[in-house]
């Protein structure tokens, strides 16, 4: 068999995780977004000058920036996750496939 009852059962046992990861990155991802949303509109009130120019003073204020990267980051972890749920989705329905072709096989004998 290619798919072993380990990785199966590591597979459900990810599945399964409560809260799971994903919906974990997910509230990390929204987070994020939020504290970038709010640190670009502090910035943006707190800079002065013509409205271009006070955009631009709220996109490079340092605590902005760092949030963007942590919003990065977040998006990474949550894309990570989702690959893992496909990755265990996939280890599941080959292990069903493969004991379906032994059933099969078992039947022609």
């Amino acid at each position: 068999m290619i798919v072993t009852e380990q990785m199966v059962e590591q597979a459900l046992a990810y599945l399964n995780e409560q809260p799971h990861p994903l919906a974990r990155a997910r509230k990390r991802l929204l987070d994020a977004e939020n504290k970038a949303k709010q640190l670009y509109a502090k910035a943006l009130l707190l800079a002065d000058g013509p409205v271009d120019a006070r955009k631009a003073t709220a996109e490079t204020a340092a605590a902005y920036v760092k949030a963007r990267d942590d919003e990065a980051n977040a998006t990474l972890e949550l894309e990570d996750h989702r690959q893992r749920v496909r990755g265990a989705e996939f280890i599941i329905e080959c292990w069903r496939t493969e004991n379906a072709n032994i059933r099969a096989a078992e039947r022609v004998r």
